[in-house]
């Protein structure tokens, strides 16, 4: 039975894991992909279909694409 220690290292690794897949997609302006629907980059949840109609490169959902433009 996995202790304590075991089930941090196993959440560190899936932190880690996605902390540099979203740094290579930014790096590269490629959008990350999950269970085969577009995520935000940001926030990880999946880009709604309307989005992705009214802007096809988008890589960010609406809220933290408005997030995004307001730090700029």
């Amino acid at each position: 039975m996995a202790d304590i220690a075991d089930r941090a290292q196993i959440l560190e690794e899936q932190h880690r894991a996605r902390a540099i897949a979203v740094a290579r997609a930014r790096s590269m302006d490629t959008p990350l992909m999950k269970n085969g629907r577009r995520v935000c980059l940001e926030c990880g949840e999946p880009i709604p279909k309307e989005r992705l109609a009214a802007s096809p490169g988008a890589v960010r959902c609406i809220g933290c694409q408005t997030i995004e433009e307001a730090r700029r």
